[in-house]
């Protein structure tokens, strides 16, 4: 009975399924992001760069939240808040 314990994993918080979530939305919103700026337009910028890999970033830190938020619930609110903070800054671009 206790090594069954020791390799289950417990339930997500649902304020954090909730937050996850809505962490997503960055992802779904990209190509509308992409579209809205002029990123295709200067192919060699730096810019365009971050925009197009700033899907993987956010797909990443969701990940890597959802696996430390047991463990390391403070590495995994950061992990998202910086995400948001990312977001934002991407939105300036």
């Amino acid at each position: 009975m206790e090594e069954n314990k020791k390799f289950r994993r417990p339930r997500v918080p649902s304020w954090f399924a909730i937050v996850g979530a809505a962490s997503f939305i960055t992802v779904l919103v990209w190509p509308w992001m992409i579209a809205s700026s002029d990123a295709l337009d200067n192919p060699g910028d730096t810019a365009n760069l971050l925009l197009l890999t700033f899907p993987v970033y956010a797909v990443v830190s969701i990940y890597l939240a959802y696996r430390t938020i047991d463990d390391r619930p403070y590495v995994a609110v950061i992990l998202i808040l910086l995400l948001w903070l990312s977001f934002g800054a991407m939105w300036l671009l």
